[in-house]
């Protein structure tokens, strides 16, 4: 029925951008129709990538590169241009996500392994990408200068997203095999403490890109306040805005869902008014109202009754922005990422698993299941887009290609760790992150 539906669809859109209802058509519609379309195909694409056993985000964004500008022309340039606007919306929605998961009481039985693991991962990919970067992307010549502050700056930022696990896919494939067990327990606790670390490096990597890239700043007080500024003020509104959220869900308790849509638009709009970072903002209010107060499930489970429309358009919209011709051009460079990338991600859980006395399977396997990349990583691509427009979306385009391939290798590499660990078809795990059934990257 879902592949009955998709071609209907498909039809449908084929009948309506046919040359002769061009003819007859409202330009001004066009984004609405658009809007329409892509929200219910990529919707049920995503339903049938998830029944071949693949993450559904992939769906979402395959959805949108095929109906996008550059293959299908279903949407055209100003239709996606115009759909972004809903990126600041789904940006706050994941971060808030992914502060309602992390949950400190999971967190502290296994505190050593945790921390050792994330920090050598976070310190093997980040300095390794900057070489990479460094000696590497000059023959690629995808920057307009290849200056070395832009390439500092563009390695800086690519080893930070290079960094990030897609928490949401790692439960999903937890849940979908049934794993319980010491590895299943860190592979999901890493990967939900490296959002935190790895969106406050970024906050501190974006600084410092902008210090490197504008003439007369450099790094000194100018920059440094100017990172206290930033960091400092989007923790304290992180504070703010998971007290609101806490005392909202307490003692009004009506129409959540749209509270909850006021507060994500409310935060990156003020965050881009006053230059704070809307994932650590959100991010920060989700945790604090998980572990600082009883509304932690009341938040989930109103984010649970808005996120999934607004996702599927973020994902799909993202595809199809995906510039193919540079794709074309430098897929050898996704793939270069990709390896180097998994190279790395072995060497740092390796490392910190072994100091942290780990069983020798998680030390040499373990790194199999960091590969997923999804919401968070993509939105920090946007971020940078925006930041910097000369070369920023040829940042994007190539960090979407690499999150697209490793929505794909990595459920399939941890379901294999989870299956040689023994671990895989024990039980349903009780000690579920959330009880949102797992849809888009949280």
């Amino acid at each position: 029925m879902t592949l009955a539906a998709l071609l209907l669809i498909f039809g449908l859109m084929f009948f309506m951008k046919s040359p002769v209802l061009q003819l007859f058509s409202n330009p001004a519609q066009s984004t609405t129709l658009a809007l329409g379309f892509i929200l219910t195909f990529a919707f049920l694409f995503g339903k049938k990538t998830a029944s071949l056993k693949l993450p559904q985000i992939t769906g979402y964004i395959l959805a949108g590169i095929l109906c996008g500008p550059f293959v299908l022309k279903f949407l055209s340039a100003s239709d996606v241009r115009d759909l972004q606007l809903l990126d600041g919306l789904a940006l706050s929605l994941i971060a808030l996500t992914a502060g309602g998961e992390m949950h400190l009481d999971r967190l502290r039985n296994r505190f050593r392994s945790i921390s050792l693991v994330v920090l050598f991962q976070t310190f093997t990919i980040i300095s390794g990408f900057i070489a990479f970067g460094l000696l590497v992307l000059p023959f690629f010549g995808i920057l307009p200068e290849s200056s070395f502050p832009q390439l500092l700056a563009f390695s800086l930022l690519l080893g930070t997203l290079a960094t990030a696990t897609s928490p949401s896919t790692t439960i999903a494939v937890i849940t979908e095999t049934r794993s319980s067990g010491r590895n299943t327990d860190l592979v999901l606790s890493a990967a939900v403490v490296k959002d935190f670390v790895v969106i406050g490096i970024f906050a501190v990597a974006l600084s410092v890109s902008h210090a490197l890239l504008m003439p007369g700043e450099g790094l000194g007080a100018a920059f440094l306040w100017h990172l206290f500024k930033g960091v400092g003020g989007s923790l304290l509104l992180g504070v703010l805005i998971g007290l609101v959220i806490i005392l909202y869900l307490r003692f009004v308790k009506r129409e959540l869902a749209v509270f909850i849509l006021g507060i994500a638009f409310f935060t990156y709009e003020i965050s881009h008014a006053y230059g704070f970072h809307p994932l650590m903002i959100c991010l920060l209010a989700g945790f604090i109202v998980q572990n600082f107060s009883a509304q932690g499930d009341s938040l989930i489970t109103a984010l649970e009754k808005v996120s999934t429309p607004v996702y599927v358009i973020f994902f799909a919209i993202s595809g199809a922005s995906l510039d193919l011709t540079a794709l074309q051009q430098g897929w050898l460079l996704a793939v270069l990422c990709i390896v180097w990338r998994g190279v790395l991600k072995f060497a740092g859980t390796y490392a910190g698993s072994r100091i942290s006395g780990e069983e020798n399977l998680f030390q040499k396997l373990g790194w199999s299941g960091f590969i997923s990349q999804a919401g968070v990583a993509l939105g920090m691509a946007i971020e940078v887009e925006k930041a910097f427009p000369g070369w920023g979306k040829t940042f994007k385009s190539l960090v979407l290609a690499v999150i697209a391939l490793n929505q794909v290798i990595g459920p399939v590499l941890l379901q294999k760790f989870l299956l040689k660990s023994g671990e895989a078809g024990h039980k349903e795990p009780a000690r579920s992150w959330s009880r949102r059934p797992v849809e888009p990257e949280s």
